[in-house]
C-alpha cells in the first residue's frame, strides 16, 4: 500500500539534518521513519509561479504563542488543490475556520504501514469530496484544497504542513521534524 519507501535505517548525516541524532551519535528511531530514498515526500501541492516554502520550522508561531512553529509554510493561490504526501489513513477532519488553536480546517493523515508517521495539513479552505475520518488516502490524492482559515491573514493562502513521526499518544501529539529536507521541492518554488 505505501508509495513512499522508507529506510529502515539511516545514514547519520540524514538524520543529522533532521535533528535526529542521540547524544551517544546513533540515529533517533523516530527520524530512521521518515528519512526517505530518492526523490522524497511527494510535493503537497501542485507547484505554480505563487509557491514559495517558508522554511519556518522551530521558528515563533502566533499559532502556539510563544512557542515554536511546528511545520512550515507553503504559499500557494486560493483554493489550490492540496495532495497527499503519501499513503493513509484520514484521521482528524475538522472544519472549524476560526478555530482558537488558529489552525483552520485542517486534516491529519495517519501513515500506519511505513512508521507510524502522521501527516497534518492547515489552513485548508475545503476538503475533497468524498473523504471522512477512517478515509484510505492514496499518495498523490487530491485531499483538500488551499484557504486561509484559522489565524492565517485574510488573503494569506498557504498550507501549514507538518510531519510527527512516531506513535499515537493519549495526551500531545509525537514530536513535529522539519519537513523541508524531507519534501520533493519543485525547483519552480522558491525556498527562504
Amino acid at each position: 500500500m505505501a508509495a513512499v519507501t522508507f529506510l529502515a535505517t539511516a545514514s547519520v548525516g540524514s538524520a543529522a539534518a533532521l535533528g535526529g541524532i542521540t547524544d551517544a551519535g546513533e540515529v533517533d528511531s523516530a527520524a530512521e521513519r521518515v528519512i526517505t530514498t530518492g526523490e522524497g515526500l511527494l510535493f503537497p501541492i501542485e507547484p505554480s509561479p505563487m509557491c514559495e516554502v517558508l522554511n519556518n520550522f522551530g521558528g515563533h508561531s502566533k499559532a502556539q504563542g510563544a512557542g515554536q512553529h511546528d511545520g512550515v509554510d507553503i504559499g500557494a493561490m486560493e483554493g489550490q488543490e492540496v495532495y497527499a504526501v503519501a499513503d493513509g489513513v484520514l484521521e482528524i477532519q475538522h472544519t472549524d475556520p476560526d478555530t482558537s488553536a488558529g489552525l483552520g480546517w485542517r486534516l491529519w493523515v495517519d501513515n500506519p504501514i511505513d512508521g507510524p508517521v502522521q501527516y497534518r495539513y492547515y489552513h485548508l479552505a475545503g476538503f475533497a469530496d468524498g473523504l471522512e475520518e477512517g478515509s484510505v488516502v492514496t499518495k498523490g490524492q487530491v485531499i483538500g484544497y488551499v484557504g486561509d482559515t484559522g489565524n492565517a491573514s485574510p488573503g494569506g493562502w498557504h498550507l501549514h504542513f507538518e510531519v510527527r513521526p512516531g506513535p499515537k499518544q493519549r495526551y500531545g501529539s509525537p514530536e513535529p521534524v522539519d519537513p523541508v529536507p524531507l519534501l520533493d521541492i519543485p525547483t519552480i518554488c522558491n525556498v527562504y
